[in-house]
């Protein structure tokens, strides 16, 4: 009974001071994304880096003084253009690339307490990312003949691919184009900076990238940063 009571007023101990540790958020903010690839004869950039937006709430565990654990969840929504070949035959020279991501990281951070109302948290992280439809995109597609090339514009869902035939595309056979569908999992590395105003204001700053190809058949790896506010409770 000793032992039981024990066990219990310790548990009571430990809960508030376990909560005590931990703080929630929310957050929200901008991004600026694009691909990258490990053959130029499959992928290419177009243009720069586009924006797109995330939001979501945030879970910070402080352990070991000044040590912190940093995770939460995130909904994202990025978009790209690429110039996409296949087998080294761009036949989509203009291919939009808009997604939404379920983001969950797992960071490591350190306090830096500058003052009273002011901190600063550098950290690094892994994080794990489902990827879905964010609608149809904007696509370009060639034709080519012996006068040129000629580009039809149509539309295409990264999330399930697109193919098309050339009639006699310089062969004694028509020839299916084929754009592979994006992935749905993926996993890459992050790190960042994160200011803490006041204990419950917060300005994050980080860049992402993707370990895991989103796409196989060009190689294809997403990158980004973000810039986030948010508040603490």
């Amino acid at each position: 009974m000793k032992k039981i009571l024990t066990i219990l007023l310790l548990t009571l101990w430990l809960v508030p001071y376990s909560f005590a540790q931990v703080k929630f958020g929310v957050e929200t903010g901008m991004n600026l994304s694009h691909y990258k690839t490990s053959s130029r004869y499959q992928a290419q950039k177009k243009g720069g880096m586009e924006a797109g937006f995330q939001l979501g709430g945030t879970v910070d565990y402080t352990f070991c003084h000044h040590w912190l654990l940093i995770s939460g969840a995130s909904f994202m929504q990025t978009q790209s253009k690429m110039e996409l070949a296949d087998y080294m035959n761009f036949y989509f020279p203009n291919t939009k690339i808009k997604q939404n991501h379920i983001v969950v990281p797992l960071k490591v951070g350190y306090n830096f307490h500058l003052g009273k109302k002011f901190s600063l948290v550098p950290f690094i992280g892994i994080y794990g990312s489902y990827n879905f439809s964010a609608g149809k995109c904007p696509l370009d597609i060639a034709y080519p003949s012996e006068s040129g090339v000629r580009i039809e514009k149509t539309k295409w869902n990264p999330m399930k691919g697109y193919s098309y035939i050339i009639p006699n595309a310089n062969l004694p056979y028509d020839y299916e184009a084929k754009l592979s569908a994006l992935r749905h999992w993926t996993y890459g590395g992050t790190g960042g900076i994160k200011a803490i105003i006041a204990d419950h204001y917060t300005i994050s700053f980080s860049y992402y990238e993707a370990i895991k190809k989103v796409q196989k058949q060009c190689s294809l790896r997403n990158y980004g940063y973000q810039l986030s506010v948010g508040y603490q409770f």
